[in-house]
């Protein structure tokens, strides 16, 4: 018959070897939690828009000779569409966007001849006189947007889903840089018999929304409506942005798109006789390619 005392080492022994699992998961520090961030990625859209301009131009004048006529962007043959340079980088991270988009539009030396005589700036002219004008404009924007609302379906073997849906709220600065110059030829003439011309510059805030629905990670389809102004002063601008686009993205680095865009448009700078102003729209359909990083 065992004693107490011969079989208390034994259950101290048996308790130190039935314990020791749980002392030892006790004492062994926690996996620590992903806190790595998500990386910042990078999307370059170059793009060849095939642009046409509209709108109403008013060129500054003086004192003695008044301020002109406004004259639509048609009557002085400036409408017509051309390639014109359309980009936008986009930094991605997570829920926000970082996006800075520009763009050009030039056109040079446009004949119209006039039927009737008046005055463009402070420069007169008479029927049967010709107008020569031209047209330089470049608008940029960058704004932060921020993912209201994701909706994701279905699960591809890479792991990402069959259909996304973002809807996404967005707020920035655009501005807007635009020269207008005109020179009136007599008939025959070689030299011009006077010149007028205005430029103005300003910036406005603007805010919006943006859609993205990415489908088998194959395809995108973008949707952008924003809008915005601003006033101070002799000085004012403002804009209304509607886009449409069209991805397929072969790769995960590189893509083509197409889509149709209209960006309308107003800046005015001074006031009478010496104001300038053009309130008008670009509008076109839009190819090229996305890069991603």
């Amino acid at each position: 018959m065992r004693t107490i005392s011969s079989v208390a080492p034994f259950a101290l022994a048996m308790t130190l070897v039935l314990g020791a699992p749980a002392v030892l998961a006790q004492d062994a520090p926690p996996e620590p939690l992903d806190s790595t961030p998500d990386p910042w990625t990078i999307k370059f859209e170059p793009n060849a828009w095939y642009v046409a301009t509209s709108g109403n131009i008013a060129l500054p004048g003086s004192a003695g000779s008044g301020n002109g006529s406004t004259f639509s962007v048609a009557t002085l043959n400036l409408d017509s569409p051309r390639l014109s340079p359309l980009g936008e980088l986009q930094l991605r991270r997570g829920d926000w966007r970082i996006n800075a988009q520009g763009l050009g539009f030039s056109t040079d030396d446009r004949s119209s001849v006039r039927l009737g005589s008046g005055q463009i700036g402070d420069a007169p002219y008479s029927a049967g006189d010709t107008l020569r004008s031209s047209i330089d404009l470049f608008i940029f924007a960058v704004d932060g947007a921020y993912a209201l609302h994701t909706y994701e379906t279905g699960i591809l073997d890479s792991g990402q889903p069959k259909f996304r849906a973002t809807l996404l709220a967005l707020a920035g600065v655009r501005a807007i840089d635009a020269s207008v110059d005109a020179q009136v030829f007599g008939p025959g003439a070689s030299l011009p018999s006077a010149t007028a011309g205005g430029n103005g510059f300003n910036a406005h805030p603007y805010a919006g929304l943006r859609g993205e629905m990415d489908i088998y990670e194959d395809f995108t389809i973008d949707l952008l409506g924003s809008v915005g102004g601003f006033s101070l002063g002799e000085s004012q601008s403002w804009s209304a942005d509607i886009m449409v686009g069209f991805q397929w993205n072969p790769t995960p680095h590189f893509g083509a798109q197409i889509g149709y865009r209209r960006l309308l448009f107003g800046i005015e700078r001074g006031e009478a006789p010496t104001e300038f102003a053009w309130n008008g729209s670009l509008a076109g359909v839009y190819v090229g390619a996305t890069l991603r990083f």
